[in-house]
Order: structure tokens, then sequence, then C-alpha cells
């Protein structure tokens, strides 16, 4: 039956509404309930949303419905090949994804970049090359296959091939994509002065040719490599650069930005950041910023009030991590009724079980206090074994803490308690090798060459490889 114009309008109209409902559809069940309205509507052969439910579909990890909608469709477009292929390609169905691009009537620069982030999320660099320069010799690439091809080298830690073919570019095909790219390759290779030497040419060919405009992505990772080198004067200068832009600093520029400052020493200019934040942008990683950073700068009370402002909010929840922050926080600021509080409301309140190093920053913070017999029954009390992480905790207690031991007969100091315990668990962790001090400490040099003897012949024996180095910069109690 035919349809008048009118009808045909409507079915139109109804098309685009649909196909933008389920482009913003928040669940799968809301994609299906409008899959189904469709159907009604007579459009479910409809290519154009069709497409737009397969790729739905596709992104809620619902592959099987989309690769259903896929082969019933009775007319296929290249678009429709190209979310198929994506969508393949995203669930790690390489050997699907390449024999549907070979099957493609027709292929677009889209398909040739489909194909090679395909294999260069599948780790297969050598396939993702072999296509790439094919879709060169072809005409077929486009920028997108570029970026593709070098953060597959970026993220296999291959800096020197990203760096080829980024040079290989020339200056006016990368896009800023492309420089994020390389830069965010640069700081996970941990090379954050490579990172800011590729953000200095960056702006460099924007002031030049004005077609390059920084994102927040840029700004982050420069902010990021700043800290990690150390250079905050230049990180203090990007944050006034995009306070004069105008740019609108999102959660990770935001938190870049903070976790800049509170290490820098600058805890008010941290808390700026956070406070010109809007509410509903301050995520789990801001909060925890926040709290870790004052803790770090020895506001202990601030960040105890943060944490309750976190949960008067009510839209974020804390975790694991934010408790490890405020409970540090409290152990370097002597906060011992506050620490104690939060440690037992874990649970029973915020439904965070306590872990191993949540008793470490418990223990610390009683050691710190003085209260060593109060840690030593913690730590004697705490469900499971105490690994090497909270006893080294206890390693260099008062010489009046005694704890019982049968081997002792009146018990023996808490700090060579919990480095027995540790040299129990592995020999080869430096804090079992920490007892020699310990004895060293007390001028008990007899102990000091038996426990030495001790471990050099375990290690004889097979029983360890030796000593494990202790990164620079770290503690004995890692509360990261």
């Amino acid at each position: 039956m035919l349809k008048s114009p009118v009808q045909l309008l409507m079915l139109s109209h109804a098309r685009a509404a649909l196909v933008r409902a389920i482009a913003a559809s928040a669940s799968c069940r809301e994609a299906q309930a409008l899959h189904s309205l469709a159907w009604k509507l007579g459009l479910a052969s409809d290519v154009v949303l069709v497409t737009a439910l397969l790729t739905r579909y596709a992104r809620r990890g619902l592959l099987g419905l989309a690769q259903r909608l896929f082969d019933e469709m009775p007319r296929r477009d290249v678009v429709a090949f190209n979310a198929m292929l994506a969508a393949l390609g995203a669930a790690g169905r390489v050997a699907d994804a390449r024999a549907l691009f070979e099957r493609m009537p027709g292929r677009t620069p889209a398909s040739w970049n489909a194909m090679v982030t395909c294999y260069c999320r599948a780790g297969d660099l050598g396939s993702a090359r072999l296509l790439f320069e094919t879709s060169l010799c072809a005409g077929r690439s486009s920028v997108v296959s570029w970026n593709a091809m070098i953060d597959g080298y970026c993220k296999a830690g291959s800096m020197d091939a990203a760096r080829d073919l980024f040079d290989r570019m020339g200056s006016t095909l990368p896009d800023v994509v492309t420089w994020n790219t390389m830069m965010a390759g640069y700081l996970h290779r941990g090379e954050p002065a490579a990172a800011i030497a590729m953000f200095h040419r960056l702006m460099q060919v924007q002031q030049q040719e004005h077609r390059l405009r920084p994102t927040t992505v840029t700004m982050a990772t420069a902010v990021t490599a700043c800290t990690q080198v150390g250079d905050f004067a230049l990180g203090r200068q990007i944050h006034l650069q995009i306070q004069q832009q105008g740019t609108r600093a999102d959660a990770v520029l935001s938190n870049a930005l903070m976790d800049m400052y509170f290490k820098s020493g600058s805890a008010d200019l941290a808390l700026d950041v956070f406070r010109a934040m809007p509410p509903s942008r301050r995520n789990l990683f801001c909060w925890n910023t926040a709290i870790a950073g004052l803790g770090m700068n020895g506001r202990g009370e601030d960040a105890v009030a943060a944490f309750h402002g976190m949960v008067r909010d009510g839209e974020v929840k804390p975790d694991a991590v934010t408790f490890v922050a405020v409970l540090s926080a409290c152990s370097h600021s002597g906060l011992v009724a506050a620490g104690r509080e939060l440690f037992a409301d874990m649970l029973p309140v915020y439904g965070v079980p306590p872990r191993a190093e949540h008793y470490g920053c418990v223990a610390d913070l009683l050691c710190r206090a003085g209260r060593a017999d109060e840690a030593a029954r913690l730590v004697r009390a705490m469900p499971g074994r105490p690994n090497a992480k909270v006893l080294g905790c206890l390693l260099l207690l008062d010489a009046g803490v005694r704890v019982p031991e049968r081997q002792e007969g009146g018990g023996v100091r808490m700090s060579e308690w919990a480095a027995r315990r540790i040299s129990e668990m592995d020999v080869a962790d430096g804090a079992a090798y920490g007892l020699s001090n310990v004895y060293a400490s007390l001028q008990r040099w007899d102990r000091v060459e038996e426990h030495r003897r001790e471990v050099s012949a375990a290690v004889r024996r097979g029983n360890s490889k030796g000593p494990r180095r202790k990164q620079p910069g770290r503690a004995c109690y890692d509360s990261g």
C-alpha cells in the first residue's frame, strides 16, 4: 500500500527521532525498546536506523545482537559494514574482522582505519603496519590511520618507531590527536622530559600556523609531565595559559593541576582548582587527590574535613584508595581519634572492607602517637597474616614494647617480632634485612652477625635471590 506524502514525512521525522534516541540511550533495555518501536513503525529494515542500533548494541558488549542485526539487513551500505567492522575489532575478533574487511564491496578510509586499529589493539603491529602501508599505496589512508598506527607503537612502548612515523607525517598532516598521542606515549614510557619537548614543539606550530588548538588532554599531559620532572614553574605557566585562553578544565585536567600544586607544596592553589570545579564534575579521582594532597602537606584536619564533605555531597562514594589517603593524613598529623573512628566505620558505614594497607596506616598512626602496644594488638588481631608492608611499620618501635613469644620466654621487642615475621615470609625482603639494624640499635652485635649469617645461608640454599632493592623515594609502607 502506497503511503501518502504526509505519512512519508511523519515516518522520516520518526526515523530521525529514533536514530537520535538510540544514540542517546543509556541502557540496552532502552535500545531494545526503541528497536521494538522501530519494528512496529515498519522501520526495522531501514539501513540508517539498523546501523545505529548495531553500533549501540556493540558498544554495550552485545556483539551477538549486533551481528544478528547485520546479517539480517536486506541492504547494507559501507557505513553499516564499517560499523560492524569496528564492532568486531573492539571485541578482539581479529579474524572475523579481517574476513569481513576482505569481502566488503567498497572500502573507505574509515574501513582501513578500523582494520589497522583492530590489529593494533590485538598487539599485532606487524600486520597493522603492513595494512597501513598498503592503505598508503592505495591512497586510502587518512590522519586517523596514522594516529592509530602511532598509538599502537606508543602503547607497545616502541617510541622510536612511533617517532619515525610522526616525523614521516611532515609538518601539516599531524592533528592535535597525533601530538597528544606522542606526548602520552613518552609520559607512559617514563620520559616526561620528551613529552614536555613535544609540548613546546606543538605550541610553536600553533603560534606559527594557527591551525592546531591544544585540548584539555594536551594540557593535562603536559602538566603531569611537569609534575614528574619537578618543573613546577612551567606547570604554573601552563595553568596561566589555560586561564587566559578561557579553556574549561575538565576533571582530568583539574586533577592533574591539583596533583601538581599539592606536590609543589602549594596546597591552597590546589584547593582553588578543586573549588573552581562544579560539584557535579568532582569525580572520585578528584576527591582522592584532594584528600591525599592535603595529608601530604600536613593538613590532616582539612583532609578529614574533605572526606566528610565528599560523603555529605553524596554524588561520589569513598573507596579503598580514599581510606588509604585519609588514614595516611591522620597518621602524618597525629589525628588518633579521627583515624580510629574512620577505620572503625569503613565496613559498617561505608561498605569498604579494610585491607592490609589500611591496617598499615592505622598501625603507623598509633606508632607515631606512641601507642605501640595498641599497634601491636591491632596487627596481631588483623584477619589473615600481616604482610611485610604492615609489619614494616613496626620495625623501629620503642624498646619497651614487647609481645609474647614462646622462644623468648618473657617476650621480645615488637620490632624484632615484626622483622622475624617478615623473615619467615620471605628472607629476601629488605625489611627482614632491617632486623640487623634493630639488633645494632640495641648494641646486640652477636645477634647482628647471627641474623646476617642466617639470611646469607638461606640465600645460598636458593631460598631467595637476595635482598630486594628499595625503590628510591618509597617508604617501607607504600600507602598508594
